[in-house]
């Protein structure tokens, strides 16, 4: 990049042609003007091309969805549905946590397990049973039955929405 300077006149001598005039100095004052036009870019491989028109989609607005009488007591009983079922995992896991938690406070200190003494018994509608008292597999039955809840619940929680009308 050159510049070119004659009598107080500088200009920039590379494709973008800007002419800077510099005045002598007035009462201690130096003014610097620039010739309008003068700093435009005429090289036209450098020059930016033009956006070509884009055509205008038209906006499309969905229609709102009138609900039946019909529609809208279904949406209600179903919302129903799922809060008792979340209020029936609530009452499950408080009483889950309670029992574990006066285990604990009862068990030995000496017993690293608090189920030991415990005993799981899961009967059908025709009386069968299955039966055990292994602390080990009570515990981990218990954490599943906790977990499995826990999961439910979220899942009911996200699920309860109020549709937009």
């Amino acid at each position: 990049m050159e510049f070119n300077s004659a009598n107080g006149t500088a200009e920039k001598n590379e494709r973008t042609a800007i002419a800077v005039k510099t005045e002598p100095a007035k009462n201690g004052q130096a003014s610097t003007k620039v010739k309008a036009g003068e700093g435009k870019n005429n090289n036209p491989a450098t020059a930016e091309a033009k956006p070509e028109k884009q055509e205008e989609k038209p906006i499309v607005t969905p229609e709102p969805v009138v609900l039946t009488l019909d529609a809208k007591l279904k949406m209600v009983d179903d919302l129903h549905r799922k809060s008792v079922q979340r209020l029936n995992l609530l009452s499950r896991l408080n009483q889950l946590e309670s029992f574990e938690v006066t285990l604990l406070q009862e068990s030995d200190e000496l017993e690293d397990n608090p189920y030991q003494g415990c005993k799981l018994i899961i009967r059908d509608d025709k009386h069968r049973e299955f039966m055990t008292t292994t602390p080990g597999l009570i515990r981990l039955v218990s954490q599943f039955i906790y977990t499995s809840c826990q999961a439910k619940l979220k899942e009911i929680e996200e699920s309860i929405n109020f549709p937009a009308l």
